[in-house]
């Protein structure tokens, strides 16, 4: 599955992903497991829910680009690094309304070559030039 699609990055235009819709799936799957849903959307591509799954905190994110979405394990709200989990079961509840991704998919090394201002990704993409800059950077 191609997960590098022009304009998931959010750079550039490509179809979105409806956040009250979101929203509404998780707490009508979750209802009072839901510990928290992350608003502030201040330089993010994409949409987070906290839910209790068992004894621990887990955080839902989607693409709000395109149907993708992953599971992490607790993070800080503040680092952009995900550490990805596969959890089965959120994965079938969520599997109808979105294509979830899996940590082989997600932690699959970025191959590139950059050749004067021109990036090269050897990964399967679609993602144009400013998208790829923004990759790198």
């Amino acid at each position: 599955m191609l997960i590098l699609c022009s304009g998931v990055t959010g750079f550039h235009p490509a179809p979105s992903v409806d956040e009250s819709e979101f929203k509404q799936i998780c707490y009508s799957l979750f209802g009072s497991k839901v510990l928290d849903y992350i608003e502030d959307r201040t330089a993010k591509n994409f949409y987070e829910c906290v839910v209790k799954v068992a004894d621990r905190r887990v955080h839902v994110v989607l693409n709000s680009q395109y149907p993708f979405m992953a599971i992490t394990s607790s993070r800080e709200l503040d680092v952009h690094y995900f550490p990805f989990i596969n959890e089965a079961e959120l994965s079938i509840m969520f599997k109808p309304y979105y294509k979830i991704l899996y940590i082989n998919q997600l932690s699959e090394p970025l191959r590139y070559i950059q050749k004067g201002k021109r990036i090269l990704v050897k990964n399967e993409n679609s993602l144009h030039q400013d998208e790829l800059e923004q990759l790198i950077y």
